[in-house]
């Protein structure tokens, strides 16, 4: 098995997720380990992807009582995975054929990257149609202090990244405590600020690599599009501007601190 798990937090189960989680798992390289991480209740439910793929397994995470929340679920992922990095497939989406194989070239020549971060199609789930490509920012003239490299000084300006489908290395990833639960909307652009303030190198490899689908009933973005104003959006990116000095979760919530 090569030295990168695919971390896929599945929350909820039905027919449609089963369909979309088959896809997702079928667009990994069979030579990576796919580590489908549950709740407790699930486990059950989820137990014919062991027998079906060689490659799969099933983690139950957190028992019922505790959140199960995206970034909750990829935390736990991190903490169990055992290989050198990481990749985290929301289960409705895909991998593009070649994005591993890129990886792995640009890694032989970027022993100092921490993320490496595809460009990604994004696509309407209603209509299978695109909408836009994400993450090409970086390539842009003068966006950053080196091209193709997201740093902090571009996060000042520029926070709509998607880190879904990006290869990071564990270590780092613990190092720096993972994602924070209680950050709503913002919670990547704070990993990234986090990241950038210790000095790690995030790369986007000039690649298509991943394929997002956008607008599905029930995700969390469609949560967010849905609920969140947008004096709410900018209070969390604002949020995410002081808290990346700090490693651990501080529990913040728009409620109790609207005035801020």
């Amino acid at each position: 098995m090569k030295d990168i798990t695919i971390i896929i937090p599945v929350h909820v189960y039905n027919e449609q997720v089963k369909e979309m989680l088959i896809k997702a798992i079928e667009s990994v390289p069979s030579d990576y380990l796919i580590h489908i991480v549950n709740p407790n209740k699930l486990e059950s439910e989820l137990g014919w992807l062991v027998k079906k793929y060689d490659n799969v397994t099933v983690f139950s995470a957190v028992d019922e009582d505790e959140p199960t929340d995206f970034c909750t679920l990829v935390n736990r992922g991190v903490s169990t995975c055992g290989t050198n990095w990481f990749s985290i497939l929301e289960f409705d989406d895909e991998y593009t054929s070649i994005w591993f194989s890129n990886v792995e070239k640009e890694m032989e020549y970027k022993s100092d990257v921490s993320v490496f971060v595809p460009l990604t199609e994004l696509n309407d789930f209603n209509n299978t149609r695109f909408v836009s490509y994400g993450n090409e920012a970086p390539w842009a003239s003068s966006f950053s202090n080196e091209i193709g490299y997201i740093d902090n000084d571009c996060l000042q300006d520029f926070f709509d990244f998607y880190l879904t489908g990006s290869v990071f290395s564990t270590l780092d990833w613990l190092n720096s405590g993972g994602l924070k639960p209680s950050i709503k909307v913002t919670f990547w652009y704070e990993f990234l600020l986090r990241l950038t303030n210790d000095g790690k190198k995030i790369y986007v490899v000039p690649k298509l690599g991943y394929k997002h689908n956008v607008n599905r009933d029930g995700s969390l973005y469609n949560e967010y599009a849905n609920t969140v104003t947008t004096d709410e959006a900018d209070w969390w990116r604002e949020l995410a501007k002081k808290e990346c000095f700090f490693k651990k979760d501080r529990n913040k919530t728009y409620e109790n601190n609207k005035g801020e």
